[in-house]
């Protein structure tokens, strides 16, 4: 018998710790040989180490399933083509340094990765929600003669506008690039059209084109999805919705005077998640279990941000 509509909306099980790192990709093991001075034959068992820290608290699907090795920025786009270039010392043009903001960093491995691929420190910018992912990333890289504290905020709350936290004195106006990945998909559309308002007060309109950049799940047809645990639901996007909610953002409150237009921009991985039988659908009563919805992918974005001229 085939599964209904609402099974596939509740997801296929899927596996969400895996307890061990067959291998170390390259891109991070070269890191961590050339930034962090950690030795090749001690790599995998120290990523262990700390992940499982993290886990224990965090029991996020990112961590459990060794997704936070993959450097995503490095493997985005326009990383080589307009993010990496724009935040080299001595690029500046007559404008003032570009700042790089990753709202949302977790364990800041893309900060450690422009860094080592020759961004200026000074420009380069994390904030979270969890302090304590600040310090378990500075366990993980052993970068703390390195990388200033101060440049890390948390908590952050992407749902507090006002002008009087940490993030908003000092990132509000200023950041000509922001990286929010993974952050966006794990929000109800309503809360995600407060975070794209979030994210619009972070950008330096002086710029007049700035760049929003990330990677989150998606889905070929958006829609709410319940969440696999503590009730709600989280919407997932395909291009056009994407595409749609940050045209409307841009036309609320006073955007609309100070935004001239957005380029939005998506690439849908390949492999999507189809259905699948009614006998493989029995869940795992289990934390390290949750589910992917029909249709599930992931996507990687760009927004280009066209300020108005004062």
């Amino acid at each position: 018998m085939a599964s209904t509509q609402e099974e596939m909306r509740k997801g296929v099980p899927i596996e969400m710790y895996l307890a061990e790192l067959k291998r170390v990709p390259a891109s991070i093991s070269n890191l961590l040989s050339e930034y962090s001075h950690i030795p090749i034959d001690q790599q995998k068992e120290h990523i262990k180490t700390i992940r499982d820290r993290a886990y224990e608290s965090h029991p996020y699907p990112c961590l459990g399933r060794w997704r936070f090795l993959e450097l995503d920025l490095a493997d985005h786009p326009l990383y080589h083509s307009d993010i990496l270039p724009a935040l080299k010392s001595g690029n500046n043009g007559e404008q003032a340094p570009w700042k790089f903001l990753d709202l949302g960093c977790c364990l800041a491995q893309d900060v450690r990765k422009l860094a080592f691929d020759g961004a200026d420190l000074s420009r380069l910018y994390g904030a979270d929600l969890k302090p304590e992912f600040i310090d378990i990333g500075y366990a993980l890289f052993r970068d703390e003669d390195k990388l200033p504290r101060d440049h890390f905020i948390a908590p952050a709350d992407v749902f507090d506008l006002s002008s009087d936290t940490e993030l908003s004195r000092k990132c509000d106006g200023t950041v000509g690039i922001l990286q929010a990945s993974a952050v966006f998909h794990l929000f109800d559309l309503s809360q995600q059209k407060i975070m794209a308002q979030r994210c619009l007060k972070l950008l330096d309109p002086k710029r007049k084109r700035v760049l929003m950049c990330g990677s989150q799940v998606g889905n070929l047809k958006p829609s709410e999805f319940p969440r696999r645990s503590g009730g709600g639901t989280r919407f997932r996007h395909n291009e056009d919705s994407w595409r749609e909610m940050w045209k409307e953002a841009i036309v609320q409150g006073d955007w609309k005077e100070k935004i001239r237009d957005v380029e939005v921009h998506v690439v849908m991985a390949e492999h999507v998640w189809t259905e699948k039988r009614e006998d493989e659908m029995v869940q795992e009563r289990n934390k390290h279990f949750g589910s992917v919805e029909e249709g599930f992918t992931w996507m990687r974005w760009w927004v280009w941000v066209h300020f108005a001229e004062s």
